[in-house]
C-alpha cells in the first residue's frame, strides 16, 4: 500500500453492495509462519480456489469450491477462513474507515456491507459452522474427522456478500467497483490459525499463496481488470463471461468500470494493462508501469506472472496493492501517480511474491517496497529525481515525526516490530514502517556495500518466492553472504539506532 503524504489536511493511505453464494473447495499448504516464527518449508501444494461468480447491481451470487491439504505435522479438526467484509457492518468493531476519513470516502453518507454464510458442506455433508472471532470476522467450520498430515478433506461454503458505497478497497465507488478481500480467505496456519482483524491503520491481512480459477459473470458493459491471466470470455445476451487463472498467488481481486478504456503493452513476455477513465496523460503512467516492471525484475529477479493490471479507481489510500494488479486513485497529480504506480508495481516483489504478516511486520514489505522506488529513479534517470533527494525527504519526515511525538507525549516508540493496533496513528505507521523502513535499506547498503546489498535482495527474493518471511528471514540472507548484520539490524527493529 502506498501511504500518500499530506493530502486534504490528513494523511491518505495508499493502497473499497454484493451478495454472494460461495461453495469453496480449497487445495491447501497449511506450513504456517505467523508472526515470529522464522520461514517456511517450500510448498508443494497450494491452496486452489475455483469460483464460479455473476455481479449485478451491487450484488455477486458464486460458488467456490475447494480441497484442504494437510502438510502441517498435526492433524487438524477444523479450519478458520477471515471474513473481512464483516468489517463494513454498521456494528463493526473494527472499521477500515476511521471516523475522520468518513467525509471522504463516503460519498452518499454513512453505508455498510457485511458477508452472511448460509451452509457449509464438507465432504459433501452438510455440516455445523460458526461465525465468531472479535468482531465477526473468522468463519468456523469443525471437520467430520481429523485431517492427518498430508490427508485431504473437501469444504463447501455457501454465502452472501453485501458491498457499501464507499471508496476503500472494497466497496462500490462513484466510477468503479472495488472488489478485494471479498471471499472466505482461509487463516494461515501456524500451532492454530492466525486471525486477522480489520485494522484502519496499514493493510490488516496475512494470507499465503493460492492456485485460481475464477469465472466472473458481469454486464457487458464493465470492464474488468484482475489478479488472474483472462482465458476465456462468453457472451449471453447483455451479459459477459470471464475466465480468469492466477497461479501462485497470493489472493485474487478485481476492479471493473462501465468507464475504463484500456491501454496495453508488453515487457520481457509480460502483458501490461492500464484501465483508466481520468488520467489525462495514459501513456505516460501505462509508460512507467512497464519501466518499473523491467527494472525491479533486472534488479531482484524476474517477474513471474504473465500480466500485470493497473486500474486507475477511487481508493482513499491513494493506492493499494494486489497480486498481479494495483488500484491506483483517480484524485492523485501527475507526479503522485507516477510514485503510486511505481510503489505498488514493487509491491509485486515484496507482498505478492515474497509475503509477510502485513500485521505483525508492516514495515518488511513497506520500507523495502519505499527503497525500491528509490532505487527505480537512481536507475532511471530521465525521470530527474535522485536517491539523495529521497533520503533527504524521508529523513525530514522521521526527524519530524520524532520532534511532534516529543513534544506532544513527551516520548516516542521509534521500535518497528509492532502490530497495526500498537501504532497510535496512520501519521506514526508511515514514519515508522515507510520513512524509517527506507531509511535502513539505505543504511544496509552504506554497510554491507553495493555488491553485496544487491546479491542479498536478489537472493532474498529467489529464496522466498512464494512464502511468508518474517524480519529475521531477511537479515539471516545479509549473514549468509558472510555480512556480520544481526546487531545492525536489531539496533533498527528494537527503535535503538539515533538517526
Amino acid at each position: 500500500m502506498f501511504k500518500n503524504r499530506i493530502k486534504k489536511g490528513g494523511l491518505f493511505k495508499t493502497a473499497a453492495a454484493f451478495i454472494v453464494m460461495v461453495t469453496v473447495v480449497i487445495f491447501v499448504s497449511v506450513t504456517g509462519c505467523a508472526g515470529g516464527c522464522s520461514g517456511k518449508k517450500p510448498k508443494t501444494n497450494f491452496t486452489e480456489y475455483k469460483i464460479e461468480a455473476e455481479y449485478d447491481g451491487g450484488f455477486i451470487t458464486a460458488t467456490e469450491t475447494v480441497s484442504f491439504f494437510n502438510d502441517t505435522e498435526e492433524g487438524i479438526n477444523e479450519l478458520k477462513f477471515n471474513l473481512y467484509p464483516n468489517a463494513f457492518r454498521k456494528d463493526a468493531k473494527y472499521t477500515p474507515v476511521t471516523v475522520e476519513q468518513r467525509p471522504l470516502c463516503y460519498y452518499k453518507g454513512l453505508s455498510y456491507g457485511y458477508i452472511s454464510v448460509f451452509a457449509v458442506f464438507t465432504g459433501g455433508e452438510e455440516a455445523d459452522f460458526s461465525v465468531e472471532g472479535k468482531d465477526e470476522n473468522i468463519l468456523i467450520v469443525p471437520l467430520f474427522n481429523t485431517v492427518f498430515p498430508s490427508e485431504t478433506v473437501e469444504v463447501t461454503i455457501n454465502f452472501k456478500v453485501k458491498l457499501a458505497e464507499v471508496v476503500a478497497r472494497t466497496g462500490i465507488t462513484e466510477k468503479t467497483v472495488n472488489i478485494a478481500n471479498w471471499y472466505p480467505v482461509l487463516c494461515v496456519y501456524d500451532n492454530g490459525f492466525c486471525e486477522c482483524e480489520y485494522y484502519s491503520t496499514g493493510d490488516p491481512f496475512y494470507s499465503e499463496c493460492a492456485d485460481y480459477e475464477v469465472y466472473f459473470t458481469v454486464k457487458n458493459t464493465y470492464a474488468v481488470a484482475s489478479s488472474g491471466v483472462t482465458v476465456s470470455s462468453e457472451y449471453d445476451h447483455d451479459k459477459i463471461t470471464y475466465g480468469f487463472k492466477a497461479q501462485k498467488a497470493r489472493d485474487f481481486a478485481i476492479v471493473m468500470s462501465e468507464e475504463f478504456d484500456c491501454l496495453t503493452e508488453t515487457e520481457s513476455g509480460v502483458e501490461i494493462n492500464y484501465y483508466f477513465y481520468k488520467d489525462a496523460s495514459p501513456e505516460k503512467t501505462l509508460k512507467t508501469a512497464k519501466a518499473a516492471i523491467k527494472t525491479f525484475s533486472e534488479l531482484f529477479g524476474k517477474y513471474p506472472y504473465k500480466k500485470y493490471d493497473v486500474a486507475e479507481t477511487q481508493i482513499f489510500a491513494g493506492g493499494m496493492e494486489y497480486p498481479c494488479l494495483s488500484m491506483i486513485d483517480d484524485n492523485l497529480t501527475e507526479e503522485e501517480r507516477e510514485e503510486v504506480v511505481i510503489h505498488e508495481t514493487a509491491h509485486q516483489w515484496w507482498y505478492s511474491v515474497v509475503g509477510n504478516d502485513e500485521i505483525s511486520y508492516g514495515f518488511l514489505d513497506e520500507g523495502l517496497t519505499e527503497y525500491s522506488v528509490i532505487l527505480f529513479y537512481e536507475k532511471n534517470p530521465s525521470y530527474n529525481k535522485s536517491r539523495t533527494d529521497f533520503i533527504k525527504k524521508a529523513m525530514k519526515s522521521y526527524s519530524s515525526y520524532c520532534t511532534v511525538y516529543d513534544k506532544l507525549y513527551g516520548k516516542k516508540d521509534t521500535s518497528m516490530i509492532r502490530k497495526l493496533p500498537e501504532f497510535s496513528s496512520d501519521y506514526e505507521y508511515v514514519n515508522i514502517a515507510y520513512m524509517k523502513g527506507a531509511l535502513m535499506h539505505e543504511y544496509l547498503r552504506n554497510t554491507v556495500g553495493e555488491e553485496k546489498f544487491f546479491k542479498g535482495l536478489r537472493k532474498y527474493y529467489s529464496d522466498n518466492m512464494y512464502k511468508t518471511v518474517t524480519p529475521y528471514d531477511y537479515v539471516s540472507v545479509y549473514e549468509s553472504l558472510g555480512c556480520r548484520v544481526e546487531n545492525f539490524f536489531e539496533s533498527w527493529f528494537d527503535g535503538d539506532v539515533i538517526l
